[in-house]
């Protein structure tokens, strides 16, 4: 409580300052230690709860981002400091406060930060990288409880289905109503994915729509089971980070070290799926064998591909159909690969050619 007291109090008495001096608000948080040097803080946000975010979870073990600061920078004392979220939202509201500068989200919480920039006068953020990525909706599912009489998605004609509304789940369980001609026939609520556990497990709902590690948790606690797979969809489940649009150009080489620590967190993951396990299981407290299935099942690659960008834009389509967005976001000024490819240059490696981004994700050839 002292440390989260007193990192706001810095960050209003640094608003203040930065308007005194006719700056942008969207600095890093700085402090001057006893020997008169200055000591700068960057905080990540993250989400434990969500297993396509947790390439998160290696750097922060790893202490990546904190070794490639102090290469590029040698001179300077940088901080590093982490903020675990139960929802994209709750990163969403502490990067328009200015408390984070990076966050790693869901595609569809991604694109609402998009959205905020566009109506905040003093905010503005830009996506800079993917992370976890789900092949045709692999990683999400509709959990109905155990023993439930619904045996296919036919069944839950006339029922109540939850998930977060606005979310990738969301998108997939509507998609698979969609394909089923059931949208008209489901009632549809919004619950948080802690609150449609428990309502699964309680028996309280017929369903509830969400991503992993959930699915595979329900299935081993023996409280409920898998009705349907997001890979029946054919929709791409994707994670990934966004910046302060501002914070970036204004530390652009902060943002360079952070895709250079991402890349390393992520060919981590590609070579040693049981050390990436054992990573998982001490940062997110889930069992072992669940966080080995994570390391094999989630595709963990910062590279945007053209198949990536077009998964958002159907995501844009998606939001503004349930009237989460105006329509008003346009990808070529939210994206900003340059960051990627700088730093994917600096970790002396060829990025994606012209062919390789068109096309479908590379095997075996992760950033």
């Amino acid at each position: 409580m002292l440390a989260r007291s007193r990192n706001i109090f810095l960050s209003v008495l640094l608003t203040f300052v930065i308007f005194a001096q006719g700056c942008s608000n969207a600095a890093n948080n700085v402090e001057t230690n006893s020997k008169g040097n200055s000591n700068e803080t960057i905080t990540v946000g993250y989400q434990s709860p969500t297993a396509q975010t947790w390439g998160a979870l290696i750097i922060k073990n790893q202490g990546l981002y904190e070794k490639y600061l102090k290469e590029n920078h040698p001179d300077k004392e940088i901080k590093v400091e982490w903020f675990d979220a139960t929802a994209g939202s709750i990163l969403n509201n502490n990067m328009v406060g200015g408390k984070i500068q990076l966050s790693f989200l869901g595609d569809l919480p991604a694109l609402l930060n998009a959205a905020i920039g566009l109506k905040q006068p003093n905010y503005n953020s830009v996506f800079i990288a993917f992370d976890g990525k789900g092949l045709e909706g692999i990683n999400q599912s509709i959990l109905v409880p155990k023993e439930s009489e619904i045996n296919s998605i036919e069944d839950l004609k006339g029922k109540t289905v939850s998930t977060p509304i606005g979310s990738s789940a969301h998108r997939m369980l509507l998609d698979a109503l969609g394909q089923n001609d059931l949208v008209d026939q489901v009632e549809v609520v919004d619950q948080s994915v802690t609150v449609g556990m428990q309502s699964i497990e309680q028996k309280k709902i017929a369903a509830h729509a969400t991503w992993e590690p959930y699915p595979s948790l329900i299935e081993t606690n023996d409280v409920g089971e898998v009705l349907l797979s997001g890979e029946e969809t054919k929709i791409d489940y994707l994670d990934g980070v966004v910046a302060n649009a501002d914070w970036a150009k204004e530390n652009r080489s902060y943002v360079i070290a952070f895709l250079q620590a991402l890349d390393e967190a992520h060919q981590i993951a590609l070579k040693d799926p049981e050390k990436t396990a054992k990573i998982f299981q001490e940062e997110s407290k889930y069992p072992y064998e669940i966080c080995l299935k994570m390391a094999k099942n989630i595709r963990f690659d910062s590279a945007i591909y053209q198949k990536d960008l077009d998964t958002l834009d159907s995501s844009i389509e998606f939001l503004t159909g349930i009237d989460k967005l105006d329509g008003n976001i346009k990808l070529e000024d939210f994206v900003d690969e340059s960051y990627l490819k700088e730093a994917i240059e600096k970790q002396n490696k060829a990025y994606l050619t012209e062919e390789e981004f068109q096309g479908e994700w590379v095997k075996g050839k992760v950033y």
